[in-house]
């Protein structure tokens, strides 16, 4: 949840206010073959040796190449080469090998519709609960005493004078307003302006005042009266927050602080952050003491451990539920008879469909409504742009408005009720009726969103917050009716967000080093 334009959280139906997030740079590069060519110039040896997957894989691709070749849909050039076939058999196979397994778990809480780790910080150490976003690249929290306006959240403030291992950078070694990639890629782009991630809302802007105030917002750090790295970071709906860069160690931890600190300190690295001195809007009130990035950026958690030698992967997945979950950094979680997580299918893979960009995107090749598939005169709408991305930093999830109407339709004919965004009350009966959505991705991946997972029971968030407990969730059953919110908004300027109620009960493996997506259902715990 980082700089520029990114959306702020959905407030509920209830008043509730879900803390902030910026929407992305969003880039609609021209990518030539992002999802790559297959030579069937090579061996047919090779092609017979093939998995049920790797075949349907390629059959899959080069249909819908062929289609592509004889559509005569208006699509613009990226979406046709975002969805262009898969390369070689090499990297078909790179697609489709198992996940390594992680030793590293550790466990999320779910608040306010975020989902929170906890991280431990400096000698001796101290615990920020942070929201885990991987729409954002920045990791950042209040830093005592340089915020005394800052806003009351779940830890004390970080003292920065308590800590003997911090270390302010300084204006001539500032990390956080570094880029992995030319800058002009983000530029070349009409797409700028999303509604996740990092970048600023410029929507109605010239080209050129895009570029420039896109240079300002990406990378927003400037040298203090101090010699710090400042960093000022601004959202569109208002919120805002400042802060300077500090280094010091770092580690995830548990519930138990005494086993974090004895057992978890030997994974502790050197860590850049942003100490925040100033905190307005959403980002004062909010549940979390602030943010932790976990995008495709070299100064992430995830980045500096692999950088580190504290994991041999770099990749972490993610499995929410409704009551936290847990995250695993270098792979995914063990699935032995006697671990906690276990997978209810196999581990599906997609692509990521673009590239050089910090956020995680996918291709999608169909959308579903039940068993109503909707027209694929839709993708465009959904491809193009920034296109589909996960954010777990998002509450919700939005889809492209050009959906609305066939989703809406699709919708509506299904459930006999009309289709919005306000309290509906439902009998156990007609909750059970209500369609699933799926969203099938690049490759065959299935992802399927259930009403329990995109429905707010708001009995159940009523009570979570009158007694501040977790543990209340929506019952398997219930006589009489129950009132229900959808929380799939088809608003969105382009693209869609698949939130975290969409990657609810599924264990969503991020595998940066081979750009590539995991999907499982999965029974979430720690």
């Amino acid at each position: 949840m980082q700089f520029g334009s990114r959306r702020m959280r959905r407030r509920t139906g209830m008043g509730r206010l879900i803390p902030p997030l910026v929407i992305f740079i969003v880039c609609s590069m021209t990518i030539r073959w992002t999802h790559v060519l297959i030579s069937f110039s090579h061996q047919n040896s090779e092609a017979h040796n093939l998995s049920p997957l790797q075949n349907a894989l390629i059959n899959t691709a080069v249909n819908k190449h062929a289609q592509q070749s004889s559509n005569n849909h208006n699509l613009n050039d990226e979406h046709n080469n975002l969805r262009a076939a898969p390369r070689t058999l090499s990297e078909l196979n790179i697609l489709n090998e198992t996940a390594p397994l992680s030793t590293l778990l550790y466990p999320l809480h779910a608040k306010s519709g975020t989902h929170h780790a906890y991280l431990y910080i400096g000698t001796p150490p101290q615990r920020q609960t942070l929201i885990v976003d991987t729409g954002s690249r920045l990791t950042a929290f209040p830093c005592e005493p340089h915020c005394p306006d800052c806003g009351i959240h779940a830890s004390s403030q970080y003292h920065l004078q308590n800590s003997s291992t911090h270390e302010i950078v300084d204006c001539n070694n500032c990390k956080l307003n570094q880029v992995d990639f030319p800058l002009e890629d983000y530029m070349a782009s009409d797409g700028i302006g999303g509604n996740s991630g990092d970048g600023p809302s410029l929507r109605g802007s010239t080209n050129q005042q895009q570029q420039q105030q896109t240079q300002r917002n990406l990378f927003p750090s400037s040298c203090t009266i101090n010699n710090r790295c400042g960093i000022d970071q601004r959202y569109t709906e208002g919120s805002s927050w400042k802060a300077f860069e500090v280094q010091d160690k770092i580690w995830l931890g548990l519930d138990d602080e005494t086993q974090s600190i004895e057992v978890h300190t030997k994974f502790a690295t050197p860590f850049t952050f942003g100490c925040q001195v100033s905190e307005h809007g959403l980002f004062k009130t909010q549940y979390a003491d602030g943010i932790m990035g976990l995008s495709m950026y070299t100064q992430t958690l995830v980045g500096t451990w692999y950088e580190r030698g504290n994991i041999s992967h770099e990749s972490f997945s993610l499995c929410l539920n409704s009551k936290g979950g847990h995250i695993a950094i270098g792979g995914i979680a063990n699935q032995e008879e006697e671990a906690t997580t276990k997978h209810l299918s196999p581990m599906q893979f997609t692509p990521f469909s673009k590239q050089q960009v910090w956020y995680y995107t996918v291709s999608v090749t169909s959308i579903s409504v039940g068993k109503h598939k909707l027209p694929k005169s839709i993708l465009p709408h959904v491809n193009d742009h920034k296109g589909t991305i996960v954010d777990s930093g998002t509450t919700d999830t939005f889809i492209s408005w050009k959906v609305a109407k066939p989703f809406i339709f699709a919708w509506e004919r299904i459930t006999k009720r009309q289709y919005n965004n306000r309290l509906q009350m439902y009998t156990y009966k007609q909750f059970n009726e209500l369609p699933v959505i799926t969203f099938e991705l690049d490759g065959g991946v299935q992802w399927e969103i259930t009403p329990r997972a995109y429905m707010e029971d708001v009995d159940a968030t009523r009570q979570r917050e009158i007694v501040n407990a977790t543990e209340i969730t929506t019952p398997d059953k219930w006589e009489g009716n129950r009132g229900f919110i959808s929380r799939i908004y088809v608003d969105e300027p382009h693209g869609v967000v698949l939130g975290s109620n969409a990657m609810l009960d599924k264990e969503i493996y991020f595998d940066l080093a081979n750009r590539r997506l995991g999907v499982a259902k999965a029974k979430c715990a720690y």
